[in-house]
């Protein structure tokens, strides 16, 4: 870094004017030890149009922190009702794991530019200066760097104390508010926030939740009966693009999942509630449709808001779809006749001793084999002397 900076021209590049037009992220150690020789580890995004951060998490060291890092990315910026960033720019070290997946160009971001062994390729790493002199720098128990150029910034006599972990990340929040909340270095008379609210750049894209969620949402294995999914201890029904699929498109979801076992991936929100979810064939890639939370309402007529009244008739759509589904599916099924040789019994063991019969010319129904009596013909005057064969005139 030091020859870099010495000996290798850098680009001017002017400040983009837009919010979301890129997102630079970078991780630090803010300077503050909770224990001897330990220290926060913060992963953080700013908006270079706007100068606000607008994302940060942290934790003890860098494990898990890059998933934690782009799962709450998409959890603040759902939440403040905006579209991702066009661009990001990053290191290569944490991000490197998801090069061939959602930080291909074009997937989630539609620019992404990833560098190794570059700080002048973040332009974060300026800001974190600032914020480390700026605002840092005042509260107590602040390391200074051992070797710093100024030397109002080098490190004095006094032993500096350590700081709870709690107020270490209290401190550190509490300076990203105020960054904040602080003036725009270009746009007077509005916050970094507010510039970052009113200036976002109108050709941003929606979320691509199919390029996201399968590689760092929380998966769930189930299945679908009746063209419900339960998870999380809720219900879910079949629809697309956050609505509920009806008639002929939910019938032809059902025949792809209806029955079968599936993968659920899905993010919550910061309110805890699930964001988006998405339902694939278990253990494939392949797509089938969003789970959409079941609409409830309340049984009370009188009670029924507008809001309900809509989630009763979304529901009896969904009921009726379901139903035609079941109806076709039935009338497929030929008539068949089934057969049930199956022996009623397990065995014989159990016997009854019969009564004696008073006459054994007749055997009894146990004697399957015994030989039936054969009477002989009767002779022929017999036939005739019952009249049979007599005309008609004679026996009238």
């Amino acid at each position: 870094q030091k020859w870099m900076s010495k000996f290798k021209p850098a680009h001017s590049l002017s400040q983009p004017e837009f919010a979301g037009s890129i997102l630079s992220i970078d991780d630090r150690q803010p300077p503050f030890e909770y224990a001897k020789g330990k220290r926060v580890w913060f992963y953080n995004g700013i908006d270079l149009g706007s100068e606000a951060f607008t994302v940060w998490v942290y934790g003890t060291s860098k494990e898990g922190i890059i998933d934690d890092f782009y799962r709450q990315l998409v959890r603040n910026y759902v939440g403040w009702g905006l579209n991702l960033p066009a661009e990001l720019e990053g290191e290569m070290s944490l991000n490197s794991k998801f090069l061939n997946t959602f930080l291909r160009e074009g997937s989630l971001f539609q620019h992404v530019r990833i560098e190794a062994n570059n700080a002048r390729g973040k332009r974060i790493e300026a800001y974190y200066g600032q914020l480390r002199y700026g605002l840092e720098k005042s509260r107590v128990g602040w390391i200074a760097r051992p070797f710093a150029e100024r030397e109002a910034n080098q490190a004095g006599p006094r032993q500096v104390p350590l700081v709870p972990y709690e107020d270490i990340i209290a401190g550190c929040l509490q300076d990203i508010q105020t960054w904040n909340n602080m003036e725009h270095s270009k746009i007077k008379g509005k916050s970094r926030w507010e510039v970052f609210l009113e200036r976002q750049h109108p050709d941003l894209k929606p979320i691509q939740w199919r390029a996201f969620l399968p590689h760092l949402g929380y998966k769930t294995e189930t299945r679908c009966n009746l063209g419900t999914i339960k998870f999380n201890n809720q219900q879910y029904l079949l629809g697309q693009d956050g609505k509920l699929a009806f008639s002929d498109r939910l019938i032809s979801l059902m025949e792809q999942v209806e029955g079968r076992e599936v993968d659920v991936y899905w993010l919550d929100g910061n309110d805890g509630q699930v964001l988006k979810a998405l339902v694939y064939l278990r253990g494939t890639d392949r797509y089938i449709c969003d789970a959409i939370l079941k609409p409830s309402y309340t049984r009370a007529r009188i009670e029924q808001t507008p809001q309900d009244e809509a989630a009763r008739t979304d529901m009896s759509k969904y009921v009726m779809s379901v139903q035609g589904f079941i109806n076709s599916r039935k009338s497929e099924i030929e008539r068949v006749t089934v057969i049930d040789n199956r022996p009623r019994t397990l065995n014989n063991r159990f016997k009854i001793d019969m009564p004696v019969r008073a006459s054994r010319s007749m055997p009894s129904y146990e004697d399957a084999d015994a030989e039936v009596e054969v009477l002989d013909e009767p002779q022929e005057d017999m036939m005739y002397s019952n009249g049979f064969n007599t005309s008609l005139k004679d026996r009238f």
